[in-house]
């Protein structure tokens, strides 16, 4: 029975070996590679066992090795078909816990083939039997038709292994090697073709998953091959307008979906994708529509194997809404609002386009709207936005085809003048002049017709400036310089103007330090009674000794406290400084004369500041009528409503206040009559023209109204004595100027007032200090 023996082991053999090469063809069915090599094992065993024992003879060393092989190799077989039979249904066999129990039946196997060959064709019966039963059952547990299959041709090679020793004790009957080569050859072919329907029943469940996934999904899906579409998802269809695939098909893509600029690059890279599997490109470009729109399309390409050639497999989202989101953004960061002119942040992207090495002259416009926040005030926001738009309008219609316009600021345009000649003076100056010529024109803003001018600085490149930031700086302080002059007016930078205007930033930058450090200090100029030329008190004027620059104007100082709203500090320090020096003074000759300080209007905002000025003098136990306040007359008309309710406070608490500078304001009698004031400064522009006619004229009308209202009226900036007498005869009370008395240090001052206290006729002399410019404030 040798030959037939022989037959049968080649034959399982053979059917392992296919069932390892479907194997390779799909790497994911482990079962099928496990079931392989079971059968390679078992027909090892076959061969190895009872084809061999009779080449041996018993107690033979190789007659043992032999026995051992072949036991191992029907063990494995067996180990195998059981992990194979588990991995069909998903499940791992665990060999922690089955390994030592085939092992144990290995060895007893082998034991009995050594010494009784019969015992051992019996046990492997047994063993094989009970492996191919266990099999049998786990894939009838499966439940398909198929597998039940299957698992009924383990059964028969089961009952073939058991029944096998009962028709020859050898495991040699004629009956066992034919049925047994039968129904292995039976359950081989189940088992391929059992492989087989799994591998086809999954891969038909992939392309459909696939399938529903690419008809499903929002993202298009293309595959060409040339100018041949194969296929396209439902998305791209929709993407690019079309209804079906067939329409689609239909059409020569390449043309109506591709730009002719981009149809070389898309061709190229076709070629390359086809020939090279490994090619991969992600890109972003523009198709149209079937019906002509544009689409912004990020795209992935790569190769694919289209009925076994290859193809482009495009992946396509449509990108056109972000990519107008993006650009909506990028206009909104780089454009007006209100005018949709360009906005600061594309005048300095353009700017420094602009100001490259080697880049052509150009001029740069700063434009200011004159006293649009009296538009604001008057009119409301709304008309000051209309107006806005409408000087937009008119600078784009007439200007941009020499000039870039933008909108910097709420009231701020600049305008870009590029040309041959545009960084010339003369070309420069021809331009500003018509943008001038523009504001001529009255506006139409709301039913109503506004007249507005605007003042403008001139900056050129390379000349003032050799960046964005330089020339911007450049022409927003010539047009500074501009705004100072009346009516529509235009100034071309120039160095001195940096140079002040740094001078002023520095001014303003150094106020903390130096009010920190104590650099400023008091000058005391007095008052004299008029006729008598008795002193009446001082007026206290602050001055700012900077280390390094010396002696600092008000006129400079001030309004940077101003600007800087640094002028309640410094407010406060006048009026520390003043109360100190009168308690001094009281303390040293037990009567002081009133001492009158400065208040910038300002002050009057602070709600704080009446009490604030009270507390001081409560707290050196001053009386109330020594300490004085003067404030101008166009202060008090710009903020009276804030003004004359604390006024009424001071002068309740006896704090006397006086009208300063007047008559270079809006003077008016019901303004005096509203105001609680003891007396009125007489400018000392009034002063200056005396004893001439018509100046005496105004000045004695100005006395006469002052004296109606019970006010002392003082006559400010004495320089001669012929314009002392020529007060005293018009009538002013009080006076005050270079000719009485010049501004004195504090020991100065209080040896004036010790000598008028005791009574002396005249004062000692004291050196003379530097004259009091006039402080500018605004009205």
């Amino acid at each position: 029975m040798t030959p037939l023996l022989l037959v049968s082991a080649i034959q399982l053999a053979m059917f392992g070996l296919a069932m390892l090469l479907l194997w390779r063809q799909e790497y994911r069915y482990r079962y099928v590679r496990l079931w392989g090599w079971s059968w390679v094992l078992l027909a090892l065993g076959l061969a190895g066992g009872p084809l061999m024992q009779d080449h041996f003879a018993p107690g033979d060393v190789l007659r043992a090795l032999q026995a051992l092989l072949a036991s191992a190799a029907l063990m494995g077989s067996q180990l195998l078909q059981l992990m194979g039979s588990l991995d069909f249904r998903g499940r791992r066999l665990r060999l922690r816990l089955w390994l030592p129990g085939l092992l144990l039946v290995m060895t007893v196997l082998a034991t009995l083939g050594t010494w009784h060959m019969p015992s051992a064709v019996l046990f492997g019966g047994l063993v094989l039997g009970l492996g191919a039963m266990v099999s049998a059952w786990l894939l009838w547990q499966q439940g398909s038709s198929q597998a039940r299959w299957v698992a009924v041709c383990f059964v028969a090679a089961g009952l073939v292994h058991a029944t096998g020793p009962l028709l020859d004790p050898s495991g040699r009957s004629v009956v066992t090697y034919g049925l047994g080569a039968i129904v292995q050859l039976v359950l081989s072919l189940a088992l391929i073709l059992l492989s087989l329907e799994r591998a086809h029943a999954q891969a038909r469940l992939q392309a459909e998953r696939f399938t529903r996934l690419a008809e499903r999904s929002l993202q298009g899906l293309v595959v060409l091959r040339g100018r041949q579409l194969l296929y396209a998802n439902p998305a791209a269809l929709t993407m690019f307008g079309y209804t079906e695939l067939q329409a689609a098909q239909a059409s020569d893509v390449l043309d109506v979906l591709v730009a002719p600029e981009q149809r070389e690059q898309a061709v190229r890279r076709h070629l390359e994708l086809v020939q090279n599997p490994e090619a991969h490109f992600e890109w972003e470009e523009t198709r149209r529509t079937r019906d002509g729109r544009l689409l912004q399309l990020h795209g992935l390409s790569s190769q694919i194997i289209w009925d076994g050639a290859p193809a482009e497999l495009l992946a396509l989202i449509d990108d056109t809404a972000r990519h107008a989101a993006l650009e909506a953004l990028r206009h909104q960061a780089l454009h007006d609002d209100l005018t949709e002119l360009p906005n600061r942040n594309f005048t300095l992207e353009r700017l420094r386009d602009l100001t490259r090495p080697g880049a052509a002259p150009f001029a740069l416009v700063s434009a200011d709207i004159d006293r649009f926040q009296l538009v604001n005030e008057t009119l409301g926001h709304a008309v000051g936005d209309a107006l806005l738009l409408a000087v937009a309008q008119r600078l784009r219609s007439e200007l941009t085809d020499v000039a870039t316009v933008a909108r910097l600021g709420e009231d701020q345009f600049v305008l870009l003048v590029q040309g041959s000649q545009a960084g010339e003076r003369a070309e420069a100056r021809r331009f500003v002049e018509r943008l001038l010529q523009l504001f001529q024109r009255p506006f139409a803003v709301e039913d109503a017709e506004l007249h507005v001018h605007i003042s403008a600085g001139v900056a050129l490149f390379p000349l003032d400036g050799s960046d964005g930031a330089a020339l911007l700086r450049a022409a927003d302080t010539a047009a500074h310089r501009a705004k100072a002059e009346p009516g529509p007016s235009y100034a071309f930078f120039e160095a001195s103007m940096n140079q002040a205007a740094q001078e002023r930033m520095l001014a303003e930058q150094s106020l903390a330090k130096a009010l920190e450090a104590g650099e400023f200090e008091l000058l005391y100029q007095p008052k004299v009674r008029a006729g008598s030329r008795e002193l009446l008190g001082f007026e206290a004027l602050v001055r700012w000794q900077r280390p390094g620059h010396g002696q600092v104007s008000p006129a400079e100082f001030v309004p940077a406290s101003e600007r800087t709203g640094q002028i309640q500090a410094l407010g406060g320090l006048i009026v520390a400084l003043a109360t100190r020096q009168l308690r001094d003074w009281l303390d040293r000759f037990g009567a002081v004369l009133p001492v009158a300080i400065n208040v910038s209007p300002l002050q009057f905002e602070d709600a704080r500041f009446v009490p604030r000025l009270l507390a001081a003098t409560e707290a050196l136990d001053l009386p109330r009528g020594c300490l004085q306040i003067e404030m101008t007359e166009s202060a008090a008309i710009g903020h009276i409503e804030e003004v004359r309710p604390q006024l009424e406070r001071l002068r309740q608490a006896g704090v006397l206040c006086a009208l300063d500078d007047f008559g270079t304001g809006q003077s008016s009698l019901t303004m005096l009559r509203q105001l609680p004031i003891y007396s009125m400064k007489l400018d000392r522009s009034m002063i200056a023209p005396l004893p001439q006619h018509e100046a005496s004229a105004v000045v004695r009308a100005t006395c006469a109204l002052g004296h109606s209202l019970g006010l002392e009226v003082v006559a400010e900036g004495v320089e001669t004595e012929e314009q002392a007498l020529a007060v005293e005869a018009l009538g002013c009370t009080q006076l005050q100027g270079y000719h009485l008395g010049r501004p004195l240090h504090s020991t100065a001052a209080g040896e004036l007032l010790a000598c008028n206290l005791s009574g002396a006729l005249s004062a000692p002399s004291s050196r003379p200090d530097a004259p009091d410019p006039p402080v500018p404030r605004p009205g």
